[in-house]
């Protein structure tokens, strides 16, 4: 046998085998979408569906308004109105005749704002706020949204794709799988099924390192694992393994 033909075949196989090439690190599609911190991950219908919600304190400040004293004919609306702040906030008002009428404080609600029942006066010192609380919704982090879209609606997997909820629990992924095809060898690698337990090895000249996909070489499976947007996994199977590729998408808002 030539050992130096061998020699360089070997040598040409490893560099396109790339054995022990280390896993290329993921990110985009395949890391999904989360809610951001602070917020509630609400996941649903099949893990395909994330919502981020948070409760927002809201706070209106005390005003004195004419409004309050009218059905109080004898007070002249055009004397100066006091606001009290000593203690629980007061509006007060001095009419022409000498009279004095007080009331509560009010104040300005703006659109969005809860129903005026459900704030509560809060003494402070100087001026009392009003306070409520209501649900807000933002849209997950790293998700494909239109502005205009509800927050409320969330995100949710395309057509065709499942949903999995990320291990920390506050996100999901989409992925779909597309493809399976059986393990195969570049030449002049030779396949040895179960050589490893039930994994099956490609070997050269004493050398031996993973499979491919057939019908592809195993450089362009490794730049395919390069993409966010697609997997390749071995399944191990006695006689002859499986690979599997996966797509992945970012999950998308909706009205």
């Amino acid at each position: 046998m030539n050992t130096t033909v061998t020699t360089l075949a070997a040598a040409i196989a490893t560099a396109t085998l790339w054995l022990a090439a280390p896993t290329l690190a993921h990110a985009g599609e395949q890391q999904g979408v989360q809610c951001p911190a602070g917020t509630e991950a609400i996941v649903s219908n099949g893990e395909k569906r994330l919502q981020c919600a948070k409760t927002e304190t809201i706070e209106r400040e005390a005003v004195c308004s004419p409004l309050v004293f009218r059905g109080n004919g004898d007070i002249n609306l055009n004397t100066r109105i006091e606001h009290l702040v000593a203690g629980r906030d007061r509006c007060q008002v001095v009419g022409g005749n000498g009279k004095t009428a007080s009331a509560a404080p009010q104040f300005v609600p703006l659109p969005g704002d809860p129903a005026a029942a459900e704030f509560t006066q809060i003494e402070r010192a100087g001026k009392d706020v009003f306070r409520a609380t209501r649900r807000v919704y933002v849209f997950p982090q790293g998700a494909i949204f239109n502005p205009l879209d509800s927050a409320a609606l969330g995100v949710q997997c395309p057509s065709g794709y499942d949903g999995d909820a990320l291990p920390n629990g506050r996100g999901i992924r989409c992925d779909r799988q597309a493809e399976e095809r059986r393990a195969d060898c570049d030449l002049p690698w030779s396949l040895l099924t179960d050589r490893r337990g039930h994994e099956d090895r490609c070997v050269l000249a004493n050398q031996e390192g993973e499979t491919k996909p057939v019908g592809m070489t195993h450089v362009q499976m490794q730049v395919e694992k390069a993409l966010d947007t697609i997997s390749w996994t071995v399944t191990k199977r006695d006689g002859g393994d499986r690979w599997v590729k996966k797509t992945y998408a970012f999950p998308t808002s909706s009205r």
